[in-house]
């Protein structure tokens, strides 16, 4: 129901303000009002404002009107991703500072989709990285819709995503295979052999830690998970806790085999009272320390993760078959892990014909 109110103004003029209620079983179920210089003005938004609110959907339209794609991404934040990881809501947040975020979910447009992939692919990103926008884009979309009720035209977002794929906006990433030479492996040793010497008590033991990656193919995350209580030196296998996994983050405790070079480096820690953790640091430091070597050694492209790459591709040039190799790597598929076989030729030795 709507009604018109008539008041002055202090310069003497006049303004018609039109309020609308509606009701429901003998509660509120909306209300809204907008002021205008005119009674005909005020009538006539009155009635056309009646008329949407009463079509099928208005009410909730009308519910979420000025909430904006950041309000909905902050929602999310705090209701489902309390137990994300840095990076992932570093990823997450990131879309907030970009034009799309100021724009209300309800009037999300596949063109305004469109135009943020062309905003990121000009500004020198990949599209797999641009994907992982439109993937976490769609993720809050679908979570507006199943549990805010939010009305979210979940066809404006498929139809950009088709869009900008075929397009080549967005794409999936690339397999890597850079593995480190031995003289870059060398000379991130002395590198880190000459830091040691200038501060050996406040400083991660980097050696270790990047020949422990190359010996037990572990990533930096699972390195500094690595508990006492979970190593078997008999069996020479150690538990790797909350494992990654593609769909299951955490309670994924898995064992794994140790080569005889990993076990011998998990020896020589130094074992501090009250610390279970093999190798009690940060992975974020370890991060900033591994590309402040690369940096100075002059190395380019080389991740941390590429020593998983090395590690796996070392295990094969060993001679383990690929079922033995993932008792080391914990790869949860034979396909991914021949992903992650980058073999030297070099190092192939030929067989005798029979």
């Amino acid at each position: 129901m709507a009604t018109i109110s008539k008041r002055k103004r202090r310069d003497g003029s006049v303004a018609y303000t039109a309020q609308i209620r509606i009701m429901r079983k003998g509660e509120r179920a909306h209300s809204e009002a907008r002021t205008f210089p005119k009674k005909a003005m005020a009538d006539e938004w009155a009635k056309r404002r009646e008329l949407e609110l009463m079509t099928p959907g208005g009410l909730l339209s009308a519910k979420w009107r000025g909430v904006t794609l950041n309000d909905a991404i902050e929602r999310y934040l705090h209701e489902f991703a309390q137990g994300a990881g840095r990076s992932k809501r570093a990823t997450i947040q990131q879309l907030q500072r970009f034009p799309i975020a100021r724009v209300q979910v309800n009037e999300l447009t596949s063109e305004q989709i469109v135009e943020h992939g062309v905003i990121r692919r000009n500004s020198g990103i990949q599209p797999a990285t641009v994907n992982q926008d439109i993937v976490w884009l769609g993720i809050i979309l679908k979570t507006a819709v199943a549990a805010w009720k939010m009305p979210v035209d979940l066809g404006e977002f498929e139809a950009a995503k088709l869009l900008l794929r075929s397009k080549g906006l967005i794409g999936k990433s690339k397999a890597r295979d850079r593995r480190p030479t031995l003289a870059e492996i060398e000379r991130l040793r002395e590198y880190f052999e000459r830091s040691q010497r200038i501060r050996p008590s406040a400083i991660i033991p980097m050696q270790d830690i990047m020949d422990f990656a190359i010996a037990s193919s572990r990533r930096r995350e699972e390195i500094t998970r690595l508990l006492w209580s979970d190593l078997d030196e008999a069996d020479s296998t150690c538990w790797v806790r909350d494992a990654k996994h593609p769909r299951q983050k955490w309670g994924n405790h898995r064992q794994f085999k140790l080569t005889s070079e990993a076990l011998d480096i998990i020896r020589r820690q130094p074992r501090a009272q009250g610390e279970d953790r093999i190798f009690p640091f940060r992975p974020a430091s370890i991060g900033t320390r591994w590309q402040a070597a690369t940096a100075a050694c002059g190395i380019e492209d080389l991740r941390f993760h590429d020593l998983r790459h090395e590690a796996t591709s070392r295990l094969f040039e060993a001679g383990y078959e690929i079922v033995e190799v993932q008792q080391f790597t914990l790869h949860e598929s034979w396909d991914v892990l021949k992903r992650y076989t980058h073999l030297r030729p070099a190092n192939l030795t030929l067989r005798t014909s029979v």
